[in-house]
């Protein structure tokens, strides 16, 4: 639930609990069932003001938003620039992350297709899915002898491609897979899968850097100390999200922030940015409720629901 929608409901429960205590003339004693209060549905003129109290708060992260001077998005392999109504794009995954990525998925992939039921038959689709993937696998092998890596490079994509195809090899003739024979495989693979992943972060951030400097060159000193980061991502890469960590370190910052937005699940990019906004504004308002700059970034329902599961589930 939304903070705006958790607002609404948190103080809407609350005046239906007020009204059912009114009509039954006070408190009742602690050991009485509560009777059962058949309320109408809701009326259309309070329908109508909460859809009214939405819009005007749109309007005021609108206004939030204007006064941010930049906005600076991570949008897959591109960095976006917003300045006013100037939009900048400008690449800054290389190919050689993706081309490190492709072959350490590779113990993802295997993964993936081997986990479930562990010593037992595969069955001939697995079988006929692992059969073709191993075809793709032994084409990469050349493939990333002429890409142009240094010789440390080389070796170890040449070492990951020969032991997945062992293992692939391995499990075709047995028709299935024991769990430790996957995690042995898998555990073998880690420091080579690692040394892609830190090879590709850099790639990463090296380019990412480079952009940023060449477009902090082009602002005012007012449009960069204002400027801000809003990096949509899915919930798993979010702890430690290269990302984030490149902004905080480039900014100053501890990490997430009302200047470094983590829009998870926000892939359309007026949602993300719209994120910014709600932040901004939510940060403002919790101050002005309750004196606290963090109490919006939480459910407003969290410490009702804390005492109301208290006498959910206590002791009879």
């Amino acid at each position: 639930m939304s903070t705006r929608r958790a607002w609404a409901a948190g103080f809407g429960s609350g005046l239906a609990v007020a009204a059912v205590a009114w009509s039954m003339g006070g408190t009742r004693a602690a050991d009485e069932k509560p009777a059962k209060a058949e309320l109408p549905p809701v009326p259309a003129e309070l329908v109508a003001l909460n859809r009214t109290t939405g819009m005007l708060y749109a309007g005021g992260r609108k206004r939030e938003l204007a006064t941010v001077p930049a906005v600076v998005i991570v949008s897959g392999d591109d960095l976006i620039l917003r300045r006013g109504d100037k939009r900048a794009t400008a690449t800054v995954i290389p190919p050689e992350y993706h081309a490190l990525k492709a072959v350490a998925h590779v113990t993802l992939g295997l993964f993936g297709h081997l986990a479930a039921d562990p010593g037992k038959p595969l069955g001939d689709d697995r079988v006929k899915r692992l059969t073709e993937y191993r075809g793709q696998l032994a084409a990469a092998a050349p493939a990333v002898e002429g890409y142009g890596y240094d010789a440390d490079t080389l070796a170890r994509q040449k070492r990951m491609i020969d032991r997945g195809l062992a293992f692939i090899d391995k499990v075709l003739a047995d028709g299935q897979v024991s769990a430790d024979d996957l995690t042995r495989y898998c555990r073998a693979s880690r420091p080579d899968v690692m040394a892609n992943c830190a090879a590709a972060a850099r790639a990463q951030l090296a380019a990412t850097h480079k952009q940023m400097m060449a477009w902090k060159a082009e602002m005012t000193a007012d449009e960069w100390a204002g400027l801000a980061a809003v990096i949509p991502g899915r919930q798993t890469p979010r702890a430690e999200n290269a990302a984030v960590q490149y902004f905080a370190r480039l900014w100053g910052e501890p990490g997430e922030c009302r200047r470094i937005v983590y829009a998870e699940g926000l892939f359309v990019e007026e949602q993300a940015v719209d994120l910014l906004g709600t932040l901004r504004l939510d940060g403002k308002l919790a101050v002005a409720v309750f004196d606290d700059p963090y109490r919006m970034y939480r459910d407003v329902l969290a410490d009702g629901a804390r005492s109301a599961l208290d006498d959910i589930f206590a002791a009879p």
